[in-house]
């Protein structure tokens, strides 16, 4: 080969790669839900997909893809075409929490590359209004009183309101009747019809409704919420964090994950998406592609620890 042509490849290689990064996206993008539609997480992935369309210049299409905590969708965006355009919106459970409960999962968590973390869903304790339990601390006193007895909802096995109030549970030295559901959406109606006595619900699928909330899960009041009680008032370690954001499968190229990196800033400082998130009770907090992976990657190693710690850790990936 002459001393040109060994110039011309990667001279030729870095034309294509510069026109590849100004070409994406040359077609929709597919937006995958990895849970049920009407639940906090639909509601601000078409806030955010809006956005998203508007600064990308094309179509993004929202495809919930539920079940199994989450564990579906993500399995879905793991398998795609490594190309870019197939996109993962999820809580950050189905990688930092779901291989400790679930142990063989449909995907390896790093087959899975975050791109930004967009916002942070707070879970509330919640029951119906006319409840005679109007307190946590009633709620633990009458846990105390009859083991077991108090039966509450969930949003699926491995999810942050799961493992919130199971750590309250062994935290307080108390236990309750768990009854796991799809999501929120499914866990209202039984609140507030009277079949379970409380919820671990997103706090945006709570206000509004006919319920009373006890208690944040987080380390402080909320700003919308100023009279709700954060958990850790009550002594108990605030100990699992709802991260939400982007992700696409291992191997999409650079230039279309520091686009999509890119977009995702300019969506989380787009007054409407920050208006909406507002109006959800979420509380937007943009963090780029390395310092998200840092968080998970510490989140990692909380979440097995917890899970460990409360008997539930399972093993088999």
């Amino acid at each position: 080969m002459s001393f040109k042509k060994i110039l011309f490849v990667p001279l030729l290689a870095a034309i294509c790669g510069s026109a590849a990064a100004q070409t994406y996206p040359s077609r929709p993008v597919e937006l995958i839900v990895p849970y049920s539609a009407g639940g906090s997480v639909d509601v601000m992935a078409r806030a955010f997909g809006r956005e998203l369309s508007e600064i990308l210049s094309t179509q993004v299409v929202i495809n919930n893809r539920d079940g199994a905590g989450g564990t579906i969708g993500v399995a879905a965006v793991a398998s795609a075409r490594a190309d870019g355009y197939t996109v993962l919106f999820s809580p950050s459970s189905p990688l930092t929490q779901a291989p400790f409960l679930m142990g063989r999962l449909p995907y390896q968590p790093d087959s899975i590359t975050p791109i930004c973390q967009i916002f942070e869903n707070p879970f509330v304790i919640a029951v119906r209004k006319d409840s005679p339990i109007a307190s946590v601390k009633e709620l633990l006193e009458q846990a105390r009183q009859q083991p077991g007895k108090l039966s509450y909802g969930h949003a699926g096995p491995g999810s942050v309101p799961h493992l919130a109030t199971a750590n309250l549970a062994k935290s307080s030295n108390v236990s309750f009747n768990e009854i796991a559901f799809r999501g929120d959406a499914q866990v209202i109606p039984q609140l507030l019809g009277g079949h379970i006595d409380f919820g671990a619900l997103g706090v945006s699928s709570v206000v509004g409704k006919d319920l009373r909330i006890l208690a944040v899960y987080g380390d402080k009041r909320l700003p919308g919420l100023p009279e709700v009680p954060a958990i850790t008032e009550f002594g108990i370690k605030h100990a699992v964090i709802a991260r939400n954001g982007l992700y696409v499968s291992q191997g999409v190229p650079q230039a279309a994950r520091d686009r999509l990196q890119q977009a995702c800033r300019a969506a989380t400082e787009k007054a409407e998406f920050q208006k909406a998130a507002g109006q959800l009770y979420q509380q937007v907090n943009y963090l780029d592609s390395a310092t998200f992976a840092s968080r998970l990657a510490s989140d990692n190693e909380t979440n097995r620890a917890l899970i460990q710690s409360l008997g539930l850790l399972k093993t088999g990936n």
